[in-house]
C-alpha cells in the first residue's frame, strides 16, 4: 500500500493476526489507560475488543520496526447495528442510505502515545510542518501517521466497494481533517460518546473529486499503490449530501 512517508506504511491488519492483536492492545492503551473512555478493569488481558470487530475491516499503520503505531476499523452494519447507533441520533436520510448498502463506520481510531505528545498536537497531530535538518525529518510524525491511516482506510474502502464513511468525531479531529478538505458533513447533534462527538458522513465519491481536483496536492498520495481498477477517473457519480455546508460544525471516531 502506498505511503506518505518512508517511515510508516498502512495495511489491512486482518491479513496479519499478530499485528491485529497488537492493534487491540493499542486500543486498550489509548481508550482505557490514556484517555479513560473505557474501564481498564473490563479488559484484564490488556486487549480491547467488542462485538463489532467480527464485522469490521481493521486497518493499521506500522513503523520501520513493524510495530502498530495507529489503528482504526471499518465496521459493516450487522445484526448489532453500528457502534454509534447506541449513542448518536442520525438524520433520517442517513438511515435510508445505510439500508442501501456501502456505508461503513470508521471506528476506534487510535494513535500511539509515542507520536502524539508534541505541544499543540492534541491526540491526532495532523497539523504542523515537518522540519528538515541536515536532510533528516526532525518533527515527530504524528500527522503523517494519521494521514497514512486515512490513506489505508480509503484504499481498503475502494477495494471493497464501500461508498460512504460514518464517523462519530470530536471537534479537534474534525477541525484538522477539514483542513485537508475531507468532505465530512454533520448528520446529527453532538452527544457525549467517548467525550463530546458529532456524527459525520463522508461520500467517498465526493472525496474522489477533491483528490482529482488537485486542490490539496498531498491527497494525490492517497492514490499511490491503488490498483487502476479502483482509482477514480474524472467525474464520478454525484455525491449524496444530507447536510449543507452551512451546517458544518467542528467535530474522534468512537
Amino acid at each position: 500500500m502506498g505511503t506518505l512517508s518512508p517511515y510508516f506504511r498502512g495495511l489491512v491488519l486482518d491479513e496479519h493476526p499478530n499485528l491485529l492483536t497488537e492493534s487491540y492492545r493499542l486500543r486498550y492503551e489509548v481508550y482505557c489507560l490514556d484517555r479513560g473512555f473505557l474501564p481498564a478493569s473490563d479488559y484484564p488481558d490488556g486487549i480491547e475488543s467488542d462485538v463489532f470487530d467480527a464485522h469490521a475491516v481493521h486497518i493499521g499503520v506500522v513503523n520501520l520496526e513493524d510495530e502498530v503505531v495507529a489503528t482504526a476499523r471499518l465496521v459493516r452494519p450487522s445484526e448489532h447495528g453500528l457502534p454509534m447507533f447506541g449513542h448518536c441520533t442520525l438524520a433520517p436520510e442517513v438511515t435510508t442510505l445505510i439500508e442501501t448498502g456501502g456505508v461503513v463506520e470508521v471506528s476506534r481510531l487510535a494513535v500511539s502515545r509515542r507520536y502524539n505528545r508534541r505541544r499543540g498536537d492534541g491526540f491526532y497531530s495532523l497539523a504542523g510542518r515537518t522540519e528538515h535538518v541536515d536532510g533528516v525529518e526532525k518533527r515527530r510524525r504524528g500527522g503523517v501517521i494519521v494521514l497514512t491511516l486515512y490513506q489505508a482506510l480509503y484504499q481498503a474502502s475502494k477495494r471493497l466497494g464501500f461508498t460512504h464513511w460514518l464517523a462519530a468525531t470530536e471537534r479537534s479531529l474534525q477541525r484538522l481533517v477539514a483542513g485537508y478538505a475531507f468532505p465530512f458533513r454533520p448528520v446529527g447533534p453532538e452527544v457525549d460518546y467517548f467525550g463530546l462527538v458529532m456524527p459525520y458522513l463522508m461520500d467517498l465519491r465526493e472525496f474522489d473529486r477533491i483528490i482529482l481536483s488537485g486542490r490539496v496536492p498531498l491527497l494525490r498520495d492517497f492514490l499511490t499503490g491503488l490498483e487502476p481498477e479502483f482509482r477514480p477517473v474524472g467525474e464520478d457519480a454525484s455525491s449524496t449530501i444530507v447536510a449543507s455546508d452551512d451546517d458544518r460544525s467542528d467535530g474522534r471516531h468512537g
